[in-house]
């Protein structure tokens, strides 16, 4: 039995680290700030720098409120042997919503809220579990193998309370309290199990299920120096924080096993689980140059942690499921640490403004735990929109398209083998109101 569950539960946890992954973690809020290929951390000049920069909201000398509208649409197609299914199409909605304001001269206070990460993957599968239990036919199989539910939907959201201080023309500080709600559903197939018997059982486990949410707790850091009107430099420190989960575990037919296994208990298809997931510690810097007047140039490079990803464990309250699972009740993960670049322009016309960017962001998770309901895909990123202000009023359109760089990956460790590909299209709207 263990074996072939720990297949599914591998899967499983691949999903729950998915939580933090390239591809889901959202690479920037706003369609100004996205426009310019997220390239903001040394500008944060709007109320976005609540998420890039929150030393940047001592820049404002007005009550601010501010909304941030994406909508991101996956595109997906996974491939083994002759086999191949795509993605459905569906829209993962995401955003910022912020309020800050100034208490004095020179002090701004706020809120802010955001979904740091947000997507999913819902397959249109027409069989993949015949290929995954080739060459047996799913007749064999108790009860027979059919084509079953492959899904998920992963999110975080952030809520900020942020405060930031200039402390001179060319020194500014922020911080936020980040209190993250994480939260996932996935659906996929538990695979199955061979009884040793003559001639053998193969125990199909059917649909297995996963729902799971919890809180975690963490901070933000920056600082803004503007040496000149010309130049300014922006570093940001978000500090690891680690959100605890619990829901239930479904393992459809995991009662299956009850003739087999010779315990006098009935075996349950349901089972509380709780695990931790570290969201990890990200740093960035940028600079923002004003080469001619109404020519802003943005340079960032984004650092994360993603090595302090190496392993996840979970419990199991249902003392069978652990037992059968206390030795290897873990995955290893060997992720990467990684570093984003991005470059992005702004050219101000008066009412009308015009924007382009570019970022790269490098996949963390090698061929070993890759699977098709967390994509983790290295990204080339192209973006592009335009503003318009009349007074207090901002209204900005954006446009981001995210290339993904096609994996193949041989079986090895828990991963699903095959040939992968994914693109992104997210088109954005925000509003913004200073008075």
């Amino acid at each position: 039995m263990k074996k072939r569950f720990l297949v599914g539960l591998a899967v499983l946890l691949s999903v729950t680290s998915g939580l933090l992954a390239n591809g889901l973690n959202l690479n920037g809020f706003g369609a100004r700030a996205t426009a310019m290929g997220g390239a903001f951390v040394g500008l944060a000049d709007d109320y976005t720098a609540v998420f890039f920069n929150p030393a940047g909201l001592a820049q404002m000398t007005k009550s601010s409120f501010g909304l941030a509208a994406d909508l991101l649409m996956p595109k997906a197609k996974y491939t083994v042997g002759p086999y191949s299914m795509d993605t459905t199409s569906k829209v993962y909605p995401t955003g910022l919503l912020g309020y800050f304001r100034p208490v004095g001269n020179n002090i701004v206070v706020g809120v802010g809220a955001y979904t740091l990460s947000g997507l999913g993957a819902a397959w249109d599968n027409t069989g993949l579990e015949s290929v995954l239990i080739s060459p047996y036919p799913p007749s064999v199989f108790t009860p027979p193998v059919t084509p079953y539910r492959w899904e998920s939907f992963i999110g975080s959201i952030t809520l900020a309370p942020s405060i930031a201080v200039k402390v001179s023309e060319q020194l500014y500080l922020g911080a936020t309290f980040n209190i993250n709600y994480g939260f996932f559903k996935t659906h996929q197939w538990g695979t199955y199990t061979a009884i040793p018997l003559d001639p053998p059982v193969l125990i199909n486990f059917g649909q297995q299920n996963l729902d799971v949410k919890g809180w975690g707790f963490g901070g933000t850091v920056g600082v803004l120096v503007k040496p000149a009107d010309w130049i300014s430099l922006g570093a940001t420190f978000r500090m690891a924080s680690k959100i605890k989960l619990s829901g239930t575990m479904e393992v459809e037919n995991l009662d299956g096993l009850e003739p087999y296994d010779g315990l006098p208990v009935e075996v349950e298809t349901v089972s509380n689980a709780e695990m931790s997931v570290t969201s990890p510690m990200w740093l960035a810097g940028g600079v923002a140059l004003k080469p001619v007047d109404k020519l802003t140039l943005t340079f960032d490079a984004h650092y994360t942690n993603w090595g302090k990803l190496d392993e996840i464990a979970i419990e199991f309250e249902d003392p069978y499921w652990q037992a059968a699972l206390a030795e290897e009740d873990s995955l290893l993960l060997n992720w990467k640490n990684k570093t984003q670049f991005r470059a992005g322009l702004e050219y101000d016309f008066g009412k009308l403004v015009v924007r382009g960017g570019y970022y790269y962001d490098p996949a963390p998770a090698p061929d070993e735990t890759l699977n098709i309901l967390t994509p983790s895909f290295t990204f080339n990123s192209i973006a592009g929109g335009f503003g318009f202000k009349s007074g207090g009023l901002k209204v900005d359109l954006a446009l981001e398209y995210l290339m993904g760089k096609d994996r193949t990956v041989a079986a090895s460790g828990d991963n699903l083998p095959g040939a992968y590909q994914m693109n992104i299209l997210v088109p954005m709207l925000s509003l913004s109101f200073g008075w």
